[in-house]
């Protein structure tokens, strides 16, 4: 779907065009994300992708409606408290994350940007909670409009009730069915990180990138109640929960791919329309 993560970004813009832009008050989209291992068959760079992909197909989706915006360039540099202790998976303290962060809005503001909208597809709380503290700061401070997308499924694990002023909620009427395992062996267990549903995504928007052959022949590693406990307490004990780095059922994502361009389309329509608020 594209050639780099920089490709129709501001990374490609001269200094004058991004002067104008901001002049006109045009909405950025910043992907944000992380350099993290996600098994033996996704890459690296799985969470970054998903984020820039999204910021791309909102910013068509804008244009073709006679909307402007602009696609900050990504950032990836994030809190992996859970997976750190696989080789590949980069890692700052959540205090560093939250002060680079701060300045590249106050940079932000200095180019005359007043509204950002996050997207981000890491769900390590630390990593999250550090994007929020930020965002709530840089609104506070720099009195400037940043909002984190984020899935209303997704409100419960960071305990937000949906209308606080840093989020926009992203709420489709998906049909239940969507979300619902094939393999009766995986009804309970949580598929939580790079499988079935997160190759199924990676390989929607980037296939040279996602090992399939691999993924099928995966064993489900999805996580019961203990699995996750051990999962959450990151280190060395995530690998008796998830010895290969996924916890899920990669080789399930055929079941989702039917699915998922549908489901993005949904997303994105229901995100533009927030934006236009």
């Amino acid at each position: 779907m594209f050639q780099s993560i920089f490709q129709k970004t501001m990374a490609e813009e001269n200094w004058q065009e991004v002067q104008k832009l901001g002049a006109e008050n045009i909405p950025a989209l910043f992907p944000l994300g992380v350099i993290e291992e996600h098994g033996p068959h996704l890459p690296l760079g799985a969470d970054i992708y998903w984020s820039y992909a999204m910021c791309r197909i909102v910013k068509e989706k804008r244009k073709h409606m006679g909307e402007e915006s602009v696609i900050l360039p990504p950032y990836y540099w994030g809190v992996n408290h859970c997976t750190g202790s696989f080789p590949g998976t980069f890692s700052l303290k959540p205090e560093t994350m939250r002060q680079v962060l701060f300045e590249i809005f106050e940079n932000v503001k200095d180019f005359s940007f007043r509204q950002v909208y996050c997207f981000n597809y890491h769900g390590d709380s630390c990593h999250v909670n550090s994007i929020i503290e930020t965002i709530k700061e840089v609104n506070e401070k720099l009195d400037l409009s940043v909002k984190l997308v984020v899935n209303a499924m997704d409100l419960p694990l960071y305990g937000w009730r949906g209308d606080e002023n840093f989020l926009l909620v992203v709420d489709p009427d998906y049909p239940l069915e969507w979300f619902e395992e094939e393999e009766p062996s995986e009804h309970g267990l949580l598929d939580i990180h790079a499988g079935a549903f997160e190759t199924a995504v990676l390989h929607y928007f980037c296939p040279e990138l996602v090992d399939l052959e691999t993924a099928e022949q995966l064993v489900s590693s999805s996580l019961n109640e203990e699995g996750m406990e051990k999962w959450l307490q990151g280190g060395s004990v995530i690998r008796e929960a998830a010895p290969l780095g996924y916890a899920g059922n990669p080789a399930g994502h055929r079941a989702v791919a039917k699915h998922v361009a549908e489901m993005l389309d949904m997303q994105v329509e229901n995100i533009v329309s927030q934006m236009r608020l």
